[in-house]
């Protein structure tokens, strides 16, 4: 099966018109996004809404953060396949891990701006999260790597649309990014592509475009993230997942950062 998608213009073009007082016509680049079927095992798990890149390191990304699997060496293949209406991804797996996707089956399709949706009890929604063991960056590091993400978004660049997450070191560079529409798909390409690079939460501090909302925190955590810097600031349940967690939370202020956590 094909590993990348053919035909799918990340940023494609659209006419409207420059309002005010001085109306014009005028073309935009919007970012696209696509229907995703993910399978395990053959067996049909949920819909996602995915920007059509890296698709390979979602698949892979989500598999782990979400838990149906606990190394990246369970997955045998990634089958991808460009359907009429959007991708299918057949993720094959043991049968214990296509058993137990069955009980995480999102119950409707899930958005690009909800990781929780579909989700079909408190349990599943709210698992508790895994203790962190990854490193810890100075403020001023911290600081240089959330200014040096836009720099870093090829696609954001042509279409002002995207999320990213960025795995960083603690010398505030950025070592490795993905971006999608949703910020939750981000993270999840960025998982991916670590497991794929052999990188890990001990190789540095994660970095986001978005708020640290509630599945940001899960996916941060089942990651073993220790430290997270976030664009804008997060929301209060995002912080009792991470104080569960051990891990603290950055947000920027001006030219200041504020550290939630101990």
């Amino acid at each position: 099966m094909p590993r990348e998608i053919e035909n799918i213009e990340m940023s494609p073009r659209f006419s409207g018109e420059i309002a005010g007082k001085n109306p014009r016509p005028a073309t935009w680049r919007v970012a696209e996004e696509v229907p995703v079927v993910l399978l395990y095992g053959g067996e049909q798990f949920g819909v996602m809404m995915l920007s059509p890149a890296d698709i390979e390191d979602f698949a892979i990304g989500f598999s782990l953060t979400e838990g149906i699997i606990s190394t990246p060496e369970e997955i045998s293949d990634v089958r991808i396949e460009q359907v009429a209406d959007g991708i299918m991804v057949n993720v094959i797996v043991p049968e214990e891990a296509v058993k137990l996707s069955e009980t995480r089956m999102r119950s409707v399709p899930g958005r690009s701006s909800c990781g929780l949706c579909g989700a079909q009890s408190l349990e599943a929604a709210m698992p508790r999260p895994p203790i962190a063991s990854g490193l810890v960056p100075t403020p001023e590091m911290a600081l240089k790597a959330l200014a040096g993400l836009a720099a870093k978004q090829s696609i954001n660049k042509q279409n002002f649309s995207m999320h990213a997450a960025a795995l960083c070191s603690t010398r505030g560079e950025i070592l490795l990014l993905r971006e999608d529409v949703g910020r939750h798909n981000a993270l999840d390409k960025l998982c991916g592509a670590m497991a794929r690079a052999g990188l890990s939460s001990k190789d540095g501090f994660l970095v986001l475009t978005s708020r640290f909302s509630v599945e940001l925190a899960q996916k941060a955590a089942a990651m073993r993230f220790a430290f997270v810097a976030s664009i804008s600031a997060p929301t209060a349940l995002a912080l009792r997942v991470a104080n569960q967690a051990k891990m603290r939370i950055a947000t920027q202020g001006g030219n200041e950062l504020m550290v939630f956590g101990d």
